[in-house]
């Protein structure tokens, strides 16, 4: 990127923000994780353990018994997904009196072959590709860019880079149906922005509902002097409600380390997920995963500076039919400009809550 004044050199975090919705899209589940496990706790022994037994199952007759499902990959050698991922930010800047908006939208296909199932591990390996891509972003007054690879032969240059490897193997990974990966090959620069790996991290044991697990990770910061910041941070998982057959699996970033400097935190926002997940229980894969993202951070950068992130992204299982949709694209529709977002928290109901009452 050049740079053509001191205030665009000043307004540099947004632009970063911009530049990473194309990456996300484009490399999402490049980044590493590393499993928690967790240890079951023996119950009691001999004639106590008859009588806490006993009790148990009177409490579960009156109450019904908690259902357990095994959440799990269940890929079939041969077998060929499609997702539709869009990401689409808004991030507002101020300092020194100087305020600037940019807005992106990236909507992408992408697909997976799986080339082999081991069924005695259950191992399984498929390759990834990218088959389209469709994008719009706007900096402040500057000129709108835009690009659509089914309708545009020549890529503007911000796009260049992926436009060319459309179509082609990204990657190729080995993964356990609990979702760890076990060998990732790729010729691409793995970029993590903490969005989760390209799979989901799953308790290897069958689960009920209400059960909660946690994925470790770090980030890496600087400080208003330059200095590098290692942080410790985890992503937490509850399995919310079954309703149709499908799971809800929500997620959030937390923070182990204490953050004291605002110019650390304004670093880690978009690493500050919240979401969740659908997943079909008996095809063995997700089918929708949302997240999204609504931080802001003052005094980063002298004490009238102001940083505002807002962004969603939608990964959903793409069927037959909506690929053919896909294929019969509108040449004469593009994007238009995109209004900053407003976005709502998420908010599932648990399987034991009762629906709320409007007024």
């Amino acid at each position: 990127m050049i740079v053509r004044s001191a205030v665009n050199f000043r307004l540099l975090p947004h632009r970063q923000c911009l530049l990473s919705v194309l990456l996300i899209t484009s490399m999402l589940g490049c980044g590493g994780v590393a499993f928690a496990q967790e240890k079951e706790i023996g119950g009691p022994d001999a004639e106590f353990g008859v009588r806490v037994n006993a009790a148990a199952n009177r409490v579960a007759g009156a109450l019904g018994a908690r259902a357990i499902y095994d959440l799990s990959y269940r890929l079939e050698e041969g077998q060929t997904l499609s997702w539709k991922v869009e990401h689409v930010t808004t991030t507002k800047t101020q300092i020194s009196g100087t305020t600037e908006e940019a807005s992106a939208r990236v909507e992408t296909l992408s697909t997976w072959n799986v080339t082999d199932v081991n069924k005695s591990t259950g191992e399984m390996v498929f390759t990834n590709s990218i088959e389209a891509i469709k994008a719009w972003k706007k900096v402040g007054q500057e000129e709108p860019a835009l690009y659509d690879s089914q309708t545009t032969t020549k890529a503007p240059d911000e796009y260049a880079a992926i436009a060319e490897t459309l179509g082609q193997q990204r990657s190729r990974i080995t993964f356990k149906p609990n979702g760890e990966i076990l060998d990732r090959q790729s010729e691409f620069v793995s970029t993590d922005f903490s969005t989760g790996d390209v799979t989901i991290p799953l308790p290897v044991s069958p689960i009920a509902v209400g059960h909660r697990w946690n994925v470790p990770m770090s980030f890496q910061s600087s400080n208003e002097h330059g200095a590098h910041v290692n942080l410790k941070a985890r992503r937490c998982y509850e399995f919310l409600k079954v309703r149709k057959g499908m799971a809800y699996i929500s997620f959030r970033t937390e923070v182990l380390t204490p953050i004291k400097s605002h110019t650390v935190r304004s670093k880690i926002l978009q690493k500050m997920v919240n979401g969740y997940v659908v997943w079909d229980i008996a095809k063995g894969l997700p089918i929708q995963k949302r997240v999204h993202w609504d931080e802001k951070v003052q005094g980063y950068n002298g004490a009238d500076s102001f940083l505002k992130y807002v962004g969603r992204m939608s990964v959903k299982l793409v069927d037959s039919r909506e690929l053919a949709e896909v294929a019969e694209v509108k040449r004469a529709q593009t994007f238009v400009a995109l209004q900053p977002l407003k976005i709502a928290p998420v908010k599932l109901r648990l399987h034991n809550e009762r629906p709320a009452l409007r007024r």
